[in-house]
């Protein structure tokens, strides 16, 4: 388990000193603890393990506080300072190359302080205009059988299904305007809405959430702005 401590600190050097003495304080407490009371030695050790220059707990989508396990952070490390995500979107494999590397990109901006609505509507457009195709693939692996999926099909399996000859393990796959279609095969025009609205989105949000931002207003889709 992680345990995040606000030093109050404005200086890096300064902050990892004190969370190393924290770490020998908690650590000589504890062990004095677990002797006393049990009278064995304590295997638990606490340690710095990473100095955060900026870190973001987004809210839990229903309900208060942090979410835990899922947090971005500008870490301090020996060759410079580095985007960390940790539980985000970006790390998991059902997301495509573009949403892990927008996502990316976004918190390194909100970290730096650089603007992220123009790069927002930049993305959207050349997604939109064709131009991100190749990171549009989704990567999903067969567990069973295409046989076996009877009760429901998921879009992996219905790639898989217009495939010609037998399904791999890994099926790569398009959302298209007619539904899932097999990267190697695809006949018709990628969806790009499904993209925006199921991708980018998805990364975007939590981040301008933290600016009071919103998604359809940033990237130019609000229908009530363009009524005035």
């Amino acid at each position: 388990d992680s345990l995040f401590v606000a030093s109050g600190e404005s200086e890096a050097g300064a902050a990892a000193r004190l969370g190393n003495e924290l770490a020998d304080r908690v650590n000589e407490e504890l062990a004095a603890h677990v002797r006393d009371r049990w009278n064995v030695e304590s295997r638990l050790l606490l340690e710095l393990e990473r100095l955060y220059l900026r870190l973001l707990l987004p809210e839990v989508k229903h309900g208060g506080g942090g979410a835990r396990k899922r947090y971005a952070g500008l870490v301090r490390t020996n060759d410079g300072d580095e985007v960390v995500l940790t539980g985000m979107e970006a790390v998991r494999r059902d997301w495509t190359p573009l949403a892990r590397r927008a996502q990316r990109d976004l918190f390194d901006r909100l970290f730096h302080d650089r603007d992220v609505t123009a790069y927002l509507r930049e993305l959207v457009a050349k997604l939109r205009n064709g131009e991100f195709d190749d990171q549009l693939v989704y990567r999903k692996t067969l567990r069973r059988r295409l046989e076996s999926y009877t009760a429901t099909t998921p879009p992996h399996v219905a790639a898989a299904r217009k495939l010609r000859g037998p399904a791999p393990r890994v099926v790569r796959y398009f959302i298209t305007v007619n539904g899932p279609e097999p990267a190697a095969h695809r006949d018709s025009p990628i969806d790009y809405e499904h993209y925006v609205q199921r991708q980018v989105r998805g990364i975007a949000e939590p981040v301008l959430g933290i600016l009071g931002l919103e998604f359809d207003q940033v990237i130019g889709d609000d229908t009530q702005l363009r009524l005035f």
